[in-house]
Parts: C-alpha cells; sequence; structure tokens
C-alpha cells in the first residue's frame, strides 16, 4: 500500500488562524473607530471655528457701517443703525439671529461699553461676546470709533 495522504492544516491549527484573526480585525475596527472619532471632532471643531470667524467679521463690518447702536437688556438684542440700513442681533439661548438669519451658536453678550465706560444697555460703542459655549476661552471683542455726529447730536444730556 502506497502512503497517499494529502499535506493540509488540522482543525485545531486553522482555529488558531481563525482566532488570531478576528483579534487583529477587532483592533484594526477599534482603532478605526477612534479615528474616525477624532476626524469628527476635527472637523466640528473647525465648523465652529469658521462659523465664529464669519460671525465676527460681519459683526465687525456692520458695527462699523452704522451710526447708532443699541443695546436692549430687556430683550437681549443689539439694534445697529444707519441712515439707509438697519440690523438686529438677537441673542437667543442656542442661536443668534441677525435680522432673519439664524446663526447657530451660542454667544452671550457679557460685556457692553460706551465711550470707554461698561454700561448695561442704551447707546453702545463696543461690545464683548463670550462663545465658550461653543469653544473654550473664544472670546470676540468688537468696537467702533465714535464719528463727530455723535457728538454734535447729544442726546439725554450727555
Amino acid at each position: 500500500m502506497s502512503n497517499n495522504k494529502i499535506k493540509s492544516f488540522t482543525l485545531p491549527e486553522l482555529l488558531v488562524v481563525m482566532i488570531i484573526t478576528v483579534i487583529v480585525v477587532g483592533m484594526a475596527f477599534s482603532v478605526l473607530r477612534l479615528v474616525q472619532k477624532q476626524i469628527h471632532a476635527i472637523q466640528t471643531n473647525f465648523e465652529k471655528t469658521s462659523s465664529l470667524a464669519l460671525f465676527e467679521q460681519r459683526l465687525w463690518q456692520d458695527f462699523n457701517e452704522m451710526n447708532a447702536i443699541q443695546f436692549s437688556e430687556k430683550e437681549n438684542s443689539l439694534l445697529l443703525e444707519s441712515e439707509m440700513d438697519t440690523v438686529v442681533y438677537s441673542f437667543q439661548e442656542n442661536y443668534v439671529l441677525r435680522n432673519k438669519d439664524t446663526i447657530k451658536l451660542q454667544l452671550v453678550a457679557n460685556k457692553l461699553f460706551f465711550k470707554g465706560k461698561e454700561v448695561k444697555e442704551g447707546d453702545v460703542d463696543a461690545l464683548s461676546i463670550s462663545a465658550k459655549s461653543e469653544l473654550p476661552d473664544y472670546e470676540i471683542f468688537v468696537s467702533k470709533k465714535n464719528d463727530l455726529t455723535l457728538f454734535m447730536n447729544p442726546q439725554d444730556g450727555l
């Protein structure tokens, strides 16, 4: 009789290879999941930073194009007026309205200034906005230079 054995792997050897493969694939998926979480966090952070930068740029532009700026503490809103246009920023709990545009940022107008002094409401020429709920330690500060019309047309005995 001739010995016609076919060379092959035994069942225990195949089981060991399958177990090692499952462990390696499981580790690869867990690493992939961690990388996806990091990419999502980076993307979210970039979107928030971009939104805040665009908001700040638009606010600077509005602040310096308008003649009269007033803040209403009761309505938590900023009214900016010029001869040609009126813009209202309304600070809500989870968003900010700029006229009819919704800006999905949690912002708080925390300090208001007029002629270098902190005020609670009324005429404003500088504003500090906290964006800490969006990004840690992110503050927006905008100001405008008062033109001569402010000093030529005093109101309320100022």
